[in-house]
């Protein structure tokens, strides 16, 4: 039984200084389940681009791959307007084919993280039944964009989520977005939670990472939410693969057993190292 299981695409990224690189959060969470101790498993679809091919690599060396060939790779351009980053959909991939990733044997937590809706609901419920994780977990900012190829990436109005979502998010334990995925109320996160606790009932654990500054807490086995800053906050290196880092370290203290807030916390202090190793 492998410990965790991460599905989602690959990004070809273009940054404003010209350069291309593999991305997205089938990578940044396999890093941090590397630090966190954890041989991972991936199911991750990608094209055959340079980038792509050293994407694919790099996820060989972090664990166990399971590639589903594609005609083309994700890829996002990334821009800045007004000191924030903008990304631009360029290409789109194939969706994932549950079938493909039936050899990745059982589990212990399941990490479901697309970046562009190449993971359909009904792919998550058949990898859920043949798998059989103990625990799924979903970051689910690649199913609430506006994805239009050429154009700046929008977050979708809530109402605007195919109802399928919504009731597989409802069978997760824990769910992980950014106040930026929300398209609605983004000056009140705690507006934010309650629109999604609202949508997706009672059941999940529900993160809401707000960068530097936090995140919201809402555990269905608590009475309240709980709102964390931490002491250290990590000034002048990128942020991107956050809260990528935060989902792969927030299901692996899960599937050992940590309740929601030991595990958010252990998860905090996961995405501070990975920060903190950027300025060198």
């Amino acid at each position: 039984m492998s410990e965790l299981l991460i599905v989602g695409g690959l990004t070809i990224d273009h940054f404003t200084d010209g350069h291309s690189a593999p991305g997205g959060s089938v990578l940044h969470a396999g890093l941090a389940a590397v630090q966190e101790g954890v041989t991972p498993t991936f199911l991750a679809v990608a094209g055959d681009e340079p980038e792509a091919r050293d994407g694919l690599v790099r996820l060989a060396a972090l664990g166990d791959l399971i590639h589903q060939p594609a005609p083309a790779t994700t890829t996002y351009r990334h821009e800045e307007k007004a000191g924030r980053r903008v990304l631009v959909f360029e290409a789109a991939t194939a969706s994932i084919d549950p079938a493909v990733g039936r050899r990745a044997g059982v589990p212990h937590v399941a990490l479901f993280a697309p970046i562009a809706a190449e993971l359909s609901a009904a792919a998550v419920e058949e990898l859920r039944h043949d798998l059989r994780p103990e625990r799924t977990v979903l970051l689910v900012q690649g199913w609430l964009r506006r994805l239009e190829i050429g154009s700046p990436v929008l977050p979708l109005p809530l109402d605007a989520v195919a109802s399928d979502l919504w009731a597989t998010f409802a069978t997760a334990d824990a769910i992980v977005v950014s106040t930026e995925d929300l398209a609605e109320a983004p000056e009140n996160p705690f507006a934010q939670a309650a629109a999604l606790r609202t949508r997706i009932g009672p059941g999940p654990i529900l993160v809401l990472t707000l960068g530097p500054a936090g995140y919201l807490l809402d555990d269905p086995g608590t009475d309240r939410l709980l709102a964390t800053m931490p002491r250290r906050v990590v000034e002048g290196v990128p942020s991107v693969g956050a809260g990528d880092t935060f989902g792969a370290a927030l299901a692996i203290h899960l599937s050992r057993g940590a309740d929601a807030a030991t595990a958010a916390e252990a998860a905090t202090e996961r995405v501070i190292r990975v920060l903190e190793a950027r300025r060198s």
